[in-house]
């Protein structure tokens, strides 16, 4: 089998996914910029106007809420008028999202913002996988299908970098730049071929394929594959819903539905968006300011994506041992958090060390869990439809969470917080133990079933 990057004259696939990924990367920025403008927005008063910790989440939140709004119709268009489209249609009020973001007149502006943004995101996070698989050749999808999820981390990474050596004027500015260099970047790449042979343009996906694949790769001959499974393809609009009815992938969107709702619930969405409020409630700056610490936080994230999207023996295990330290780790920071006034000099460390760890194994298992088994999980026929529904239910289980934690630390403390996200991580366990299948059969079906449907040019 071909290596990463072996593949004679296939280096533009890469750049392609690379470029595609830049919008995935935007969400990442819009969700990361919550955690270091929390205290210029509520406490600095930086836009001009007073905003409470509670009206400061649900604007965060509604990023989340945006986003779960236009996923389904995303899916569904990208079919009618062709991957690329969609996202390049989505920059312009991505832009005008952060315009606002940057000069609100009010409160409900600023919430605006973060909707339109979300408004906008939703068609990334749908569409930009696909495109990345679709363009990709057989021995190397594992990896470009991946992109698009590292990019979502290494989004929120950039954010906190933006805000811990920048005040917000330049954080905003640094952050709204980003979709506009995805436009002047992506709009140069092609079409997907799948699309165009979906279309039955023969022309156009020839042409894809042959500047996706070099001028070594037979694209005459590729194309002659892919039209092998196009029936197949074409079945989306047609029986997707009918097969949605089998029990077998109802069960799989129920999983990765749960799993979503454990993943958002058990403190991920409320870590990344409020780290920086929350180690300052820690008074955890031993080493640094909060806002430098969220840094570490971020490549934790970062790198146990990057583990995590590589295949194990078993993913149930991997997740089973995710969630019992992502509830250690939360059970660690309810305890400091009662026992921070009368031991908080001998235990500043805890609070960071506790963070970064939660990250990492948030990363390794339960945080991404949900998107590298839904390929998996779901058939060819009904991925798109099946993706949008998992998507749109983990969106608004993230929504969920941004808009609670406040309301939780407004009315208890962040102990309490924690106990709950400890509470939930345990409920999170039995689940996977009673419930989540082994995956190992999943991913040798899965190769059995890509190589009867190899669409690679040998």
């Amino acid at each position: 089998m071909s290596s990463f990057w072996d593949r004679p004259g296939g280096h533009n696939q890469y750049i392609a996914a690379l470029l595609a990924s830049l919008s995935v990367f935007n969400f990442g920025v819009t969700i990361g910029w919550s955690a270091p403008a929390v205290f210029a927005v509520t406490e600095q008063k930086y836009y001009g106007f007073a905003v409470s910790l509670t009206q400061y989440g649900w604007t965060c939140a509604m990023a989340n809420l945006g986003c779960g709004l236009t996923m389904v119709p995303a899916g569904a268009l990208a079919n009618c008028i062709g991957r690329k489209l969609i996202m390049l249609l989505a920059v312009p009020p991505y832009i005008a999202g952060w315009a606002l973001t940057i000069y609100p007149f009010n409160m409900y502006l600023l919430m605006f913002s973060r909707l339109l943004q979300g408004l906008s995101a939703g068609c990334y996070i749908i569409i930009a996988p696909v495109y990345c698989v679709e363009i990709s050749q057989l021995e190397v999808k594992p990896y470009i299908g991946n992109f698009p999820l590292i990019f979502y981390f290494l989004g929120i990474l950039y954010a906190y970098v933006l805000g811990a050596f920048n005040n917000m004027r330049y954080l905003n500015y640094g952050c709204a730049v980003t979709p506009a260099v995805f436009l002047l970047t992506f709009v140069w790449m092609p079409e997907s071929p799948v699309y165009y042979m979906l279309k039955n343009m023969k022309m156009k996906a020839i042409g894809s394929l042959q500047w996706l694949r070099g001028k070594h790769m037979d694209a005459v001959r590729e194309y002659d594959d892919i039209m092998g499974t196009i029936e197949t393809l074409r079945n989306n609009n047609t029986y997707s819903c009918q097969k949605l009815r089998r029990l077998a992938s109802a069960k799989s969107i129920i999983i990765c539905t749960i799993m979503a709702a454990f993943k958002n619930l058990c403190g991920g969405i409320a870590i990344i968006m409020y780290v920086t409020l929350m180690l300052n409630a820690a008074d955890s700056q031993i080493f640094m300011d909060s806002k430098v610490s969220t840094i570490f936080i971020g490549i934790s994230v970062l790198i146990s994506t990057l583990i995590s999207v590589h295949k194990f023996d078993s993913r149930r295990t991997l997740m089973m041992w995710s969630i019992i330290m992502v509830a250690l780790n939360c059970a660690l920071q309810s305890i400091y958090f009662q026992l921070k006034d009368t031991y908080v000099h001998t235990l500043q460390w805890l609070p960071i060390v506790s963070f970064c760890c939660f990250s990492f194994f948030f990363g390794l298992g339960v945080g991404i869990y949900p998107f590298v088994m839904m390929r998996q999980f779901f058939g060819e026929n009904i991925e798109i439809l099946s993706a949008s529904i998992v998507w749109t239910l983990n969106e608004l289980f993230g929504f969920c969470g941004a808009v609670s934690f406040p309301y939780i630390l407004h009315v208890w403390n962040m102990a309490v917080c924690f106990w709950i996200f400890t509470a939930l991580a345990f409920f999170c366990l039995i689940f996977i133990y009673l419930l989540v299948p082994n995956t190992k059969k999943i991913d040798d079906n899965t190769e059995m079933m890509d190589g009867k449907r190899n669409t690679v040019t040998k």
